[in-house]
């Protein structure tokens, strides 16, 4: 083939490439760099990563709901200043209200309509005198072509007691510099981005964190909707005269408290005692999901005194900030594995989609504890033949329950003790959370009152292989 007839070949490929392209569906409207279309014809960008989320800031408050048709899990920190935590609870109400109409107004017309809203975070402290909080959401539901994300920040004076306005942080005479930065950022990231509408709208979710303030722009704002939400870091040194806080407080050397979430370096105690579970003796697995969190250990406490094990099914994004705690988990001698990595439901997503949530918590699992879990529960329990067969593929079995304590719904103690001794019995999986602390104070009494009726308290491993039931990938496992 000589030079002229090689140049027509590619020219007539390259075409028929970008037809094919073309052909997909249209994607989500938006404005900003280029199309509003995906190129791969309709895809959207994923919902901004949290990555290995932060708390290094107040107690982790929720409000879950894991109702048939409304799957909520929306945590939020509770600073222990009354007026602050009115103002962040109250939006998280406001959320979780909304996504309860919008279900209500769908099952008008579909009675099978469902709503899934996701709600995470990350907190700086920032020395002695600052703290950021930076809430990310996800929402989809039946209605709509593509999932749903935005934010909400929360910038706190904690000499002051007081939230901070945008205002208080950025010189309003010195906002234009902010955007010059944050436009050369955004150019050097997507150099054929149309950065010329730029305004103050770009800099609506800011967060203080050690070095500077993060940046959150939702999808749709500043770049094109299938590009997806963005995150931009700008230091404190960038930012100059237009930061207009104490200067003082923001270094890379913050100062956390011995008694932050997560932080610390306690040694994790002896090995509990191993359990060899005698099949001809009743036995249960307590299993705890969400955490780890501050009260996993009160739980682990108990069991090693009583001479059991749990089983602690932990969220992915939440492990490096309590990796001590994710150790005493295997020290004691309970079983831990995954609960995804932010708890979406799995059978919402794509195949992709899936294997990055699992893979990920099975990959901050073993760094943090050296164990690769090869079972894991999905969040709201929720299995379809997809998520069996990408389960099956990556070798994992999947738990799910026999009991559920609702302690999520109830945050009461004796509700939750109640509810275990009403319905325990031999070969149970039971559902707790080790999130709250009216849950770790309702074991503390289930537990000794279980072992004196003689059962025997096992990991959801032991169970099955003491009633001789074969673990296999993909396959379910509720318990009796």
């Amino acid at each position: 083939m000589d030079r002229k007839m090689r140049k027509l070949f590619v020219l007539l490929l390259a075409a028929v490439l970008v037809l094919s392209a073309c052909s997909g569906s249209g994607g989500a409207g938006g404005s900003g760099a280029g199309s509003s279309e995906a190129p791969d014809g309709g895809s959207t960008a994923p919902a901004f990563d949290l990555k290995d989320a932060i708390y290094e800031y107040g107690e982790q408050d929720s409000i879950i709901d894991n109702g048939a048709s409304l799957y909520s899990y929306l945590l939020f920190p509770k600073t222990g200043e009354p007026e602050i935590d009115d103002e962040i609870r109250g939006w998280a109400e406001s959320i979780y209200n909304s996504a309860r109409d919008e279900l209500d107004a769908l099952r008008e017309s579909d009675e099978d309509a469902e709503y899934e809203i996701n709600v995470q975070y990350n907190s700086y402290l920032v020395k002695d005198t600052y703290a950021g909080i930076a809430e990310i959401e996800f929402s989809n539901n039946s209605g709509v072509a593509h999932p749903t994300d935005f934010y909400k920040t929360f910038n706190i004076d904690l000499k002051q007691k007081k939230l901070l306005d945008y205002e208080d942080i950025i010189d309003k005479e010195r906002e234009g510099d902010v955007l010059d930065i944050l436009t050369e950022m955004i150019l050097e990231k997507y150099p054929d981005a149309d950065v010329s509408a730029a305004d103050a709208s770009w800099l609506e979710h800011i967060v203080l964190n050690h070095e500077g303030i993060d940046v959150l722009i939702p999808r749709g704002v500043a770049l094109a909707t299938y590009l997806g939400p963005q995150e931009f870091s700008i230091s404190y040194e960038a930012l100059g005269a237009a930061y207009i806080l104490d200067r003082s407080a923001a270094s890379s050397g913050q100062d956390v408290p011995a008694g932050a979430a997560g932080i610390g370096g306690g040694k994790p105690p002896a090995a509990g005692a191993s359990v060899i579970a005698d099949p001809s003796k009743p036995m249960l697995a307590l299993t705890f999901d969400d955490g780890p969190s501050p009260y996993t250990a009160q739980i682990l406490d108990v069991l090693t005194k009583y001479g059991g094990n749990g089983t602690f099914c932990v969220v992915g994004n939440r492990v490096e900030s309590f990796s001590d705690t994710a150790r005493l988990i295997t020290a004691q001698g309970s079983q831990i594995m995954g609960h995804s990595w932010d708890h979406k439901q799995l059978t919402k997503l794509s195949n992709e989609e899936i294997i990055s949530e699992l893979n990920e918590t099975i990959r901050v699992i073993n760094d943090a504890t050296g164990v690769s879990p090869v079972m894991y529960r999905p969040p709201y329990g929720a299995v379809n033949d997809t998520l069996k067969a990408v389960s099956k593929d990556l070798g994992l079995s999947l738990v799910n329950w026999s009991v559920d304590t609702r302690d999520w719904e109830s945050r009461n103690a004796d509700a939750v003790y109640a509810n275990i001794m009403k319905d325990a019995r031999n070969g149970s999986i039971i559902l707790c959370h080790d999130l709250y602390e009216s849950t770790a104070n309702a074991v503390a009494r289930a537990i000794p009152e279980l072992a004196a009726q003689g059962y025997q308290l096992v990991t959801v491993e032991e169970l099955l292989r003491a009633s001789g039931t074969p673990i296999e990938p993909g396959a379910v496992y509720f318990g009796k």
